[in-house]
């Protein structure tokens, strides 16, 4: 098959780029011929670039330029299917598609068709499964209402398109119910995240504990300083949890940096955001990976990640980590994940044990070359 996957930015941006390059390496593994349309340049890929927009004000006028960008690379490369990856290709991609008469997919990785901060989680922090009008005046901020509530009337819109796509692709259980009651029913499958276990690097610990002076074992956490995230319920138990020889290892940015670092908790270990090519370094310095996150969190990539890595991870038992899952943790009991916590810090035959079951298990049924073969087999069809 002659695929064309589309996504808007490149490597760096978030876990979505990073499963978007793997799937096509191993998509073109199995034969296929892969083009990746985005802005930005994806390595040993061929990769057609499009103009990039910092802002996009208007989606009526974005799509316009991206469709006819698309139209041409399907004629020109004889694409058979155009498969899009995220919110702001999506749109465009169907539109392409069914202007030259071909197949088109598209694969949810967040909640971007319902709500408009792609969440499904108000700032206040009030969760729901479908936006509307009402929710953005009770529960968004004042300043933001009219564009807020312009993406909202976009996304009514790009629902009914949606549905139109011939196949959607949901990277857990919990996308799939929401695109459901979004009115996104028709040839909804499920599809997680994958990861190529074959190449991740192992890193080496020491470069990352010589240079933020790490202690002999390392706690981490990795992604956005959000409190959806669960931050900062681990920040609240950490200090019962380290001691001169564990480190909190926070990597990531975002709005409660600051606040965590104000708090100057003895062992806590800020990074910021670190490059792509770092991650390699951090899973090998860490001992132990925290997923602690409150809200329905899609599916995130740290899980396949820590499992290729042969580190144990502890996670919430919301959203789409219970499709991978089984031994997770309520993100609100603070007191048994500081309990499990400190059970398998402590405890390394029982944390080896763990990180090998995990890892054999994840390594059978999301590794590159078992995903790519399952979408494959969706796009014959």
């Amino acid at each position: 098959m002659n695929i064309l996957i589309t996504i808007y930015r490149g490597l760096g941006y978030g876990g979505a780029e990073v499963s978007t390059k793997i799937l096509a390496e191993g998509l073109e593994r199995l034969g296929n011929k892969v083009i990746i349309a985005s802005s930005q340049r994806y390595d040993n890929l061929n990769t057609k670039t499009f103009r990039s927009f910092k802002k996009i004000p208007f989606f009526g006028f974005h799509e316009i330029y991206l469709s006819k960008f698309l139209s041409k690379l399907i004629w020109k490369e004889n694409i058979d299917v155009v498969y899009s990856q995220d919110r702001l290709t999506s749109i465009p991609a169907i539109l392409a598609a069914k202007k030259n008469n071909v197949k088109s997919v598209v694969h949810f990785r967040d909640y971007w068709f319902a709500c408009p901060y792609s969440s499904c989680m108000a700032p206040d922090y009030f969760e729901y499964d479908k936006c509307d009008w009402k929710i953005i005046v009770k529960h968004y901020k004042f300043n933001r209402w009219l564009w807020d509530l312009y993406k909202l009337n976009y996304l009514k819109r790009a629902r009914k398109i949606l549905e139109t796509a011939n196949l959607k692709l949901a990277n857990s259980s919990a996308v799939k119910k929401r695109l459901e009651i979004n009115g996104i029913k028709t040839n909804v499958f499920i599809m997680p995240v994958l990861r190529d276990f074959s190449k991740i690097s192992k890193g080496e610990s020491k470069k990352i504990k010589n240079k933020y002076n790490l202690r002999k074992k390392v706690i981490t956490f990795i992604g956005n300083l959000t409190t959806p995230k669960g931050i900062m319920n681990m920040i609240k138990i950490m200090p019962e949890i380290l001691n001169d020889e564990i480190s909190f290892l926070i990597v990531g940015d975002g709005v409660l940096y600051n606040k965590i670092k104000e708090k100057n908790i003895d062992g806590v270990v800020l990074t910021g955001k670190l490059r792509y090519e770092e991650m390699a370094d951090v899973y090998a310095a860490s001992d132990l990976i925290l997923l602690p996150s409150i809200w329905q969190e899609p599916l995130s990539g740290i899980l396949l990640e820590s499992a290729a890595m042969g580190k144990c991870v502890l996670a919430s038992n919301s959203g789409g980590s219970r499709d991978v899952m089984k031994d997770l943790i309520d993100p609100y009991d603070l007191e048994e994940w500081k309990r499990r916590i400190k059970e398998l810090i402590e405890d390394d035959k029982l944390r080896e044990r763990k990180s090998r079951e995990w890892g054999k298990e994840a390594k059978e049924k999301y590794d590159v070359d078992v995903m790519a073969r399952r979408v494959e087999e969706c796009l014959k069809k």
